[in-house]
């Protein structure tokens, strides 16, 4: 697969596969302005937690390149202004992960500012680049659980279009797919109201040919009782340090109907998508526009003034998670003690 989003040193500016045109076009943007980028994670242009950490890191550097800072306070004032504005969706840890990094370059860095600017772009490249590498790391943890021959259920898209490159599930497919030959299948799930694993899973699937077959969500209970599936893997837009796994709304049914049916359901995920502070209670779960669920493609499927639910996540409880499969290594049956102890490795 093609990298989703990546700095284009020539022109000083980000090159992102726009993700709302797919599967039928593949069209790229190119973002010059962190107001710009903010407007792409917000609107979907680019999604995905690990992603939109690595565009949140592409945006702080873009904005130091705007500032025009004399001095490095000036520059700074200018920064935490830009990690507000790009700091436009509240639940995937990956976004506050990488501009507050970022911010944190630019605190701890001596020099004019010129030299500061060239710090924080060679950070946003840093980002990039080591989700590519631990999505690598991801793929290849995974494979005591991934065996020959096996299917595995995905909801929404954690593939490379989720990350830079590779994906967390989708490095879970590959690798395995590389390592035995071709020998593994994918069902995947529509995903509503976005349909990311009808547009991007599917697309990205059958463009590495992997065998892949979509579902909508409600046949995920069939698809179970039948035992088409051996294994669900997920990503993660958070987890937090107790093993709640915040993911696509659907993964929360997903893991209890494969509960019902003794079937293992491990989360992909690298370790910037931890978040070691927050409380389950004190989650925020971010709501979208209702048209996302009265409007399907362009076409109103319903009364246009029905009333609306539109949670984008829901939370996974850490007993219904078999595994938590991360860059660093394995935590089996998460909770907080096993977790810290992830976190200590």
């Amino acid at each position: 697969m093609f990298r989703t989003i990546e700095w284009m040193d020539d022109a000083n500016n980000v090159r992102l596969v726009d993700q709302t045109k797919l599967p039928l076009k593949t069209e790229h943007l190119i973002i010059s302005s962190h107001k710009r980028m903010a407007q792409a994670i917000k609107t979907m242009e680019i999604r995905g937690a690990p992603a939109i950490g690595a565009a949140a890191g592409m945006g702080m550097a873009l904005a130091a390149l705007e500032s025009g800072a004399s001095t490095k306070n000036e520059l700074l004032e200018f920064l935490e202004h830009a990690a507000d504005t790009l700091n436009t969706r509240p639940t995937a840890v990956n976004l506050t992960w990488a501009t507050t990094r970022m911010l944190n370059v630019a605190r701890a860095a001596e020099g004019d500012p010129n030299k500061i600017v060239q710090l924080l772009i060679s950070e946003a490249k840093e980002i990039a680049e080591e989700d590519v590498r631990m999505c690598r790391d991801i793929g290849e943890n995974a494979l005591r659980y991934i065996k020959p021959d096996f299917t595995i259920q995905t909801i929404c898209n954690a593939g490379s279009l989720a990350t830079v490159h590779l994906g967390t599930v989708g490095a879970v497919v590959r690798v395995a797919h590389e390592r035995y030959s071709g020998r593994i299948r994918v069902y995947a799930a529509e995903t509503r109201p976005r349909q990311q694993g009808a547009k991007l899973t599917v697309f990205e699937m059958m463009e590495d040919n992997i065998d892949t077959t979509l579902i909508t969500d409600g046949m995920i209970g069939t698809v179970f009782k039948e035992g088409r599936v051996d294994c669900c893997v997920v990503g993660a837009d958070r987890i937090l340090r107790t093993g709640h796994v915040t993911n696509k709304i659907g993964t929360y049914t997903m893991a209890i109907t494969a509960k019902y049916h003794d079937i293992p359901f491990y989360v992909a995920a690298p370790m910037s998508t931890i978040d070691w502070d927050t409380d389950p209670e004190n989650l925020v779960i971010e709501e979208r526009n209702p048209d996302e669920i009265r409007v399907i493609n362009g076409t109103p499927i319903t009364v246009p003034t029905a009333k609306v639910y539109n949670p984008a996540f829901d939370t996974t409880p850490p007993e219904l998670v078999t595994a938590i499969i991360t860059d660093k290594g394995v935590v089996e049956l998460p909770d907080e003690d096993k977790m810290r102890g992830l976190r200590d490795c």
